[in-house]
């Protein structure tokens, strides 16, 4: 038999598979939930798809790495150094703030970045920390280091005492807990767990439709071979960038932040990530970038065939329902994009060989 037609024929399954995957839902229709930051609960048919057997059952899994702050040290600094200054970013994001750090290994000062959760917004940060968790369990690169911190009310105020009308507008609209802390996201402003990670990336956005470097991307990535002149490391950037967002149904997304020193990709604005309900065209658009997507990084197929939905759950939803960072509908819609994504590549393996398909 000729390979070639075989070839074609599962490329154009992996795609019919994508776009059936932005639509299909697995079992009976589960119920429309407003706010994936309150979990519905599920339905027989969904606790039926994410049961374990008693096998697994009886030796529960480990945590994910993606839990284990303390094993990472940019993240181990985002949670335990003091907070010596800080500063709002503009009034037209109330709750954003940079911050400088004390850390410990090594020492010094270096900067950060802290989202307040404001009682307009108490669980803002969730669908950003679920996205940095997402990218970690997948071992991609091009988000920035994120963490949960909670912090005192009194080290708010002392961190305020010289900004009258923000400890003023903190005190009326802070979304403080019982204990007297309140929710906020840290995450550093570079990438990687070394040095890179405290220096903010010089560089400029670059928008994803109509222009020329994401055009050069996007040809790279639709090479079955590499191109003269492509950057290995940056097309990688990019198709982690596109895998991400599809899994994650982060239609909103415009632009990326593109270090021209490193020539690398940071996606900083990740909170339109894991929406309670994603429209079917704007997950379109997103399909149409990766479909063509010849290679992909090295890692990526083992990696979605461990993120099973058990395992996404653990990541993403463990614990009490207050602390689930997305809903268990928000689950579902996962996994059925990470099946499709793996029926994707799949097929390349299956026509060009894994040596050359997952090769970045």
């Amino acid at each position: 038999m000729n390979p070639r037609p075989l070839g074609g024929a599962l490329s154009r399954i992996a795609a019919a598979a994508l776009v059936l995957g932005a639509c299909a839902r697995e079992g009976p229709p589960q119920p429309t939930e407003g706010d994936p930051q309150a979990p519905a609960k599920a339905t027989p048919s969904a606790m039926t798809a994410t049961s374990v057997t008693p096998a697994a059952s009886a030796a529960p899994r480990p945590p994910p790495n993606a839990l284990d702050v303390e094993a990472d040290p940019v993240r181990r600094e985002l949670v335990h150094a003091p907070i010596t200054s800080i500063s709002l970013v503009g009034w037209h994001r109330p709750g954003m703030f940079r911050v400088t750090i004390e850390r410990q290994t090594p020492p010094g000062s270096a900067p950060a970045m802290l989202l307040l959760a404001l009682a307009e917004s108490p669980v803002a940060y969730r669908r950003s920390l679920a996205f940095e968790r997402l990218a970690r369990a997948l071992g991609m690169r091009v988000v920035p280091a994120a963490v949960l911190r909670r912090i005192g009310t009194g080290e708010l105020g002392a961190l305020f005492a010289g900004q009258r009308d923000l400890r003023d507008y903190l005190a009326l609209h802070a979304a403080v807990q019982n204990d007297g802390t309140v929710d906020a996201l840290m995450f550093a402003p570079g990438r990687g767990d070394g040095p890179a990670a405290w220096a903010a990336p010089a560089g400029h956005d670059v928008t994803l439709d109509h222009s020329l470097e994401a055009e050069t991307w996007a040809r790279w990535a639709a090479s079955p071979d590499p191109l003269p002149g492509e950057r290995p490391a940056l097309l990688a950037d990019y198709v982690e960038t596109l895998v991400l967002d599809y899994l994650a149904g982060h239609v909103l997304r415009r632009a990326v932040h593109f270090d021209d020193v490193a020539g690398a990709i940071h996606l900083t604005d990740n909170a339109a990530a894991f929406p309670s309900k994603v429209d079917a065209r704007a997950l379109d658009v997103l399909l149409s970038r990766l479909r063509p997507v010849a290679r992909f990084p090295r890692g990526l197929q083992k990696a979605l065939l461990t993120l099973d939905r058990d395992h996404a759950r653990d990541l993403l939803a463990s614990g009490p329902f207050e602390t689930w960072l997305v809903s268990p509908r928000t689950l579902v819609d996962l996994d059925e994009r990470r099946k499709s994504l793996l029926t994707l590549i799949s097929a390349r393996v299956a026509e060009r060989g894994e040596p050359v398909v997952l090769s970045l």
